[in-house]
């Protein structure tokens, strides 16, 4: 189904996370949610995924040293956010 306005409703799917842009959102909107994060090494880069709620955020940085990810990085361990090694069907989990 479409909107006019260009929206798309998706019906049955709960599972989509709405990604932002603005990091700043995502650590307003956190308040006392809990959140988990994940670090990635993707071509060279570190990419860094952050999610509370339905709302994530990602983003790739060409240096560890990079000030804004150091601070996304403190902000997930200050707001104690749990960080994600990697995922596995729940099936596949014990063999």
């Amino acid at each position: 189904m479409f909107l006019n306005s260009g929206f798309k409703i998706v019906q049955g799917d709960n599972k989509l996370v709405n990604l932002i842009e603005d990091w700043g959102v995502l650590e307003e909107y956190t308040g006392e949610k809990l959140g988990f994060y994940q670090i990635l090494a993707v071509d060279g880069n570190i990419e860094v995924r952050v999610m509370t709620g339905r709302l994530g955020f990602k983003k790739e940085f060409k240096d560890g040293n990079d000030k804004q990810l150091n601070q996304i990085l403190d902000f997930c361990k200050k707001s104690r956010f749990i960080q994600i090694s990697e995922h596995l069907r729940d099936e596949d989990f014990f063999k």
